[in-house]
């Protein structure tokens, strides 16, 4: 496996790194990408440090961890990482999906349960066989259901997807298992900042005098229902019997922060089976990195 972080540099700070180096103006920031054993990703570590601590800002904006494996490497795991590549909105909860607060944590959010089908708007679905809502709610084609159902897969409940306007042939894709994950994990703020702290209650005025007031955001919740705000490292995960009985999982823990419409979200898991089917039926929106189970 080979991992590289890209990292997008804020224009005003860029002259700072060390030259030369490959990173490419795109005409709004400096976007590089380096591996840890790189001199450069510790620099922009340390110059990220830096210019937070002199000018209360950012050395960068955007960070994405990109990791590559070989077809050996992929093949030979018990149980892969699934990444849903497509992100869209508005959330259901904009267009009529209910949720109960009153069964979700009261500290950090998580494991709100929802009381309706998933109600989205007409037209806002990726033409993917796979995508989620900015709030973390997943959608499948009915191609993928139909798939998912003919192979007879296990570990996932497929509810329809209902449009405010119109019929809809999308389905919610909910996972009936979960499986924990282990202290190994790494989760943080950034790839340099894997602190727990989350951000400061706010509380400001808009124009036409309306108050807008934010929580205080948790990262890690004492509870144990969300453990931070991003996942770093590949997943790590308690081994179960489970995971050789089904091919679809969602984490016990949650990653992520409630932030207005955002709430902490499971990461997914799939066996090899399910990988199979999204190959041999070629389905959209998936990608793949390797669990460690202990």
């Amino acid at each position: 496996m080979k991992e590289t972080v890209e990292f997008r540099i804020f224009k005003d700070y860029y002259h700072l790194l060390s030259k030369p180096n490959n990173a490419k103006y795109n005409g709004v920031v400096y976007v590089i990408e380096v591996e840890k054993e790189d001199p450069l990703y510790n620099e922009i570590g340390r110059l990220n440090k830096s210019v937070k601590e002199k000018y209360s800002e950012y050395f960068f904006g955007y960070y994405s961890i990109k990791r590559k494996y070989s077809k050996k490497e992929l093949e030979g795991a018990t149980l892969l990482h699934l990444k849903i590549k497509t992100t869209f909105e508005p959330a259901g909860e904009e267009c009529g999906t209910m949720y109960d607060e009153v069964t979700a944590c009261a500290i950090c959010g998580a494991n709100r349960k929802q009381i309706n089908p998933l109600t989205l708007m007409k037209g806002s679905v990726p033409k993917k066989d796979i995508a989620r809502t900015i709030a973390g709610e997943v959608v499948v084609s009915e191609k993928f259901a139909a798939a998912f159902k003919q192979r007879g897969l296990k570990g996932a409940l497929l509810e329809p997807v209902v449009f405010k306007k119109g019929a809809s042939n999308y389905y919610q894709l909910i996972a009936s298992t979960e499986i924990e994950l282990s202290h190994h994990t790494v989760v943080g703020g950034d790839p340099f900042d894997l602190g727990i702290e989350g951000g400061e209650a706010l509380e400001f005025t808009v124009s036409g005098g309306y108050p807008v007031e934010f929580e205080k955001e948790v990262y890690k919740c004492p509870k144990g229902h969300t453990i931070g705000l991003n996942l770093l490292s590949e997943p790590y995960v308690l081994n179960s019997q489970l995971i050789g009985e089904y091919d679809f999982f969602a984490s016990k823990q949650k990653i992520g922060v409630k932030r207005g419409l955002l709430r902490p979200e499971p990461i997914y898991f799939c066996s090899q089976a399910f990988r199979k089917m999204i190959e041999e039926e070629k389905l959209s929106g998936f990608e793949f990195e390797i669990t460690h189970i202990e």
